[in-house]
């Protein structure tokens, strides 16, 4: 139904009243067969795509902030002159359209291409160190790429999995929606095509600030010329009676849910914050 509805919305190439649109307003409508956002900003007028690239959030019902739309749903942020994803959760951008303005009215036009930001820092460090194989850690070394930084990008995980969202493991993937291949943030090739080195089942030992490196438990030392610790943290515990039995499990990895499954075949109750499976 929403679908539907989201199709309903007026033809932005037929051109639309600027005064519809009050500054940090906007309206969906569609261009040919896509959902497009048209949103007014401190005077500009920007046409970009309606679904968050995160979880298909509807950007229509976020927040306008200066020339960035938010995504209600899990604060993602995007920017309205590029459509780049410039706030976590979000990875990937949002198309975006040329709008021009006759007189008093708006119309979106032609779909541009995604701009690619290439300014590169004479300052920049020699090489970066991520710790941490989470979304944070993926989604600064992506930013890095994308900035135009070419330097060696290491992610040191202690996860025997690459970076995935760790909210589908309590979620669909228990549900049994969600393939196993539809976990990985990014598929395997995205880290060779970047360059990124990632060092999977592998935990930091010492920081020594004044070598600039990180020892790893096997003794292995790895240089840096800048540090990001984006370690994460650990599930809350439920403060409860029964929390700590055998019956309940908390979740991080993506081998943690993959043990739970297993589990849950066998036993005839399993307990998860949130879930609960049953026979």
């Amino acid at each position: 139904m929403a679908a539907d509805a989201e199709k309903q919305g007026p033809d932005l190439r037929q051109g639309i009243p600027v005064g519809a649109l009050q500054d940090g307003g906007m309206v969906l409508g569609r261009v040919d067969d896509e959902d497009v956002l048209l949103v007014r900003a401190g005077g500009e007028l920007f046409a970009v795509g309606a679904h968050c690239t995160h979880y298909h959030g509807p950007l229509a019902d976020g927040i306008v902030v200066d020339d960035t739309v938010r995504c209600p749903w899990h604060h993602a942020c995007f920017s309205l002159r590029s459509g780049e994803a410039v706030r976590a959760p979000a990875l990937d951008s949002i198309a975006c359209w040329r709008v021009e303005r006759q007189g008093d009215t708006a119309f979106v036009r032609e779909k541009l291409s995604p701009a690619r930001s290439l300014a590169v820092n004479p300052m920049h460090p020699s090489s970066v160190v991520i710790i941490g194989g989470g979304g944070a850690g993926l989604a600064a070394a992506d930013v890095l790429r994308r900035e135009g930084f070419d330097g060696p990008i290491a992610i040191i995980s202690a996860d025997d999995s690459p970076p995935c969202d760790r909210p589908n493991l309590s979620k669909d993937y228990l549900a049994g929606t969600a393939q196993e291949d539809w976990i990985p943030l990014r598929p395997a090739e995205f880290y060779s095509d970047n360059r990124i080195d990632l060092i999977l089942d592998t935990r930091v030992a010492s920081i020594e600030p004044a070598r600039r490196d990180v020892l790893v438990e096997n003794g292995t030392p790895r240089s840096f010329g800048a540090l990001l610790i984006a370690t994460g943290a650990d599930p809350v515990h439920l403060p409860i009676p029964g929390a700590e039995g055998p019956q309940v499990h908390y979740l991080r990895s993506f081998s943690d849910s993959r043990a739970l499954v297993r589990k849950a075949a066998d036993a005839r109750h399993v307990v998860v914050v949130g879930a609960s499976f049953g026979e």
